[in-house]
């Protein structure tokens, strides 16, 4: 190899190396003052985890601050309003890991402690047999959340 092929080499493997360093947050979309007022909107309007879906791929990107959590009473609302729903959930999580994700995020201790005791409760006790997996992952996410309310 010549020395010029050489450092070719070298400066595309410095710059690969650079872009890896990098991740994901170098390629993550800025959430614009337009959307983040849609997303607030739109927040307010979630009532199927069809829309939760959606919502996620839309604005997940300004998931951040004040909207985060709106975002997070409105899947702790779903979760205790409409707990039979869960089958659905599950469904649009095996077309969208990152739902997943994001649903047990907002599990967490912006949420008032009867909403945690109430998604814990549900977990435990009213889980569908075939969604132990979801419910014992809303579980750990409503107890930690528990526990940092109490810290």
């Amino acid at each position: 190899m010549s020395i010029v092929m050489h450092k070719h080499a070298l400066r595309i493997a410095a710059a690969l190396l650079l872009c890896a360093s990098l991740g994901p947050a170098a390629l993550a979309k800025t959430c614009t003052g337009k959307q983040a007022d849609a997303a607030e909107a739109m927040v307010d309007r979630l009532g199927t985890w069809e829309q939760f879906y959606q919502f996620r791929k839309q604005y997940g990107h300004c998931d951040d601050g004040g909207l985060s959590e709106l975002i997070s009473g409105a899947v702790a609302m779903q979760l205790e309003n409409r707990w039979s729903t869960l089958p659905e959930l599950a469904k649009f999580i095996k077309h969208d890991r990152a739902l997943k994700a994001f649903v047990i995020r907002h599990v967490n201790g912006t949420l008032d402690t009867s909403d945690t005791n109430r998604i814990q409760s549900l977990a435990t006790s009213s889980c569908p047999a075939n969604l132990k997996g979801l419910c014992a992952d809303l579980k750990k996410a409503a107890a930690n959340a528990f526990n940092q309310q109490r810290a």
